[in-house]
C-alpha cells in the first residue's frame, strides 16, 4: 500500500519546515556567536551572517542543488577566508577597491577550480578585508560553519519527504 500524502503536507514537510528550521540555525548561531564577541573577543563579525544566511537557505530549501553540499560549503568557505585574510594584507598596499576587485576574482577562481561552487562564500572574503582579519575571526567563521553543519546534519533528517512515495494511485 502506498503512502498518501496531500500536497499541502509535502509543502509542509518540504518547504515550510526547512524555513522554520533556517531561522532556529541561525537564531542559535547568532547568538551563540554574539556570546563570543561578549565574553571571548570583543570582534564582531555581522557581516558574516548574510552569508551564513543565505548558505541556511541553500542547504535546507535546496538540498538537492550541486551548491548545498556541505563539503561545498566547508571549502568554499575555507577558500574564501583564506583569500580575505591575504587581501587584507594586500589592501595595505594597493587599497580597499582594487583589493576587494583583485580578491573576489581570486575566490570566484578558485570556487571553481576546485569544484567548491556555494556563492554565499564570496561575501566572506570582503569581511575579511574591511574588518581587519585575524585568528578571532577565523574563530568566529570556523564556530558559525560548524554549527551550521551540526544544524543541517540534524534537522534535515526530520524533514524532507521522497517525491517517490507520492505517487497517485491510478
Amino acid at each position: 500500500m502506498q503512502n498518501k500524502h496531500s500536497k499541502s503536507e509535502i509543502r509542509i514537510r518540504n518547504s515550510i519546515i526547512p524555513a522554520i528550521f533556517i531561522g532556529i540555525t541561525l537564531s542559535i548561531t547568532i547568538f551563540s556567536l554574539s556570546l563570543i564577541h561578549v565574553y571571548i573577543v570583543p570582534i564582531a563579525k555581522f557581516i558574516v551572517f548574510s552569508s551564513f544566511a543565505s548558505s541556511s537557505f541553500l542547504l535546507f530549501m535546496e538540498p538537492h542543488q550541486e551548491s548545498s553540499r556541505i563539503n561545498k560549503f566547508v571549502k568554499s568557505y575555507i577558500i574564501s577566508g583564506i583569500c580575505g585574510i591575504m587581501g587584507f594584507f594586500v589592501s595595505l598596499h594597493i587599497g580597499l577597491y582594487p583589493t576587494l576587485a583583485l580578491v573576489e576574482t581570486a575566490v570566484a577562481l578558485l570556487l571553481v577550480i576546485f569544484q567548491a561552487m556555494h556563492p554565499p562564500a564570496m561575501g566572506i572574503a570582503v569581511v575579511f578585508i574591511l574588518e581587519r582579519a585575524n585568528v578571532f575571526a577565523l574563530l568566529f567563521l570556523f564556530a558559525g560553519m560548524l554549527l551550521i553543519i551540526v544544524f543541517d546534519h540534524f534537522l534535515n533528517k526530520f524533514v524532507y519527504v521522497i517525491e517517490d512515495e507520492f505517487k497517485a494511485e491510478p
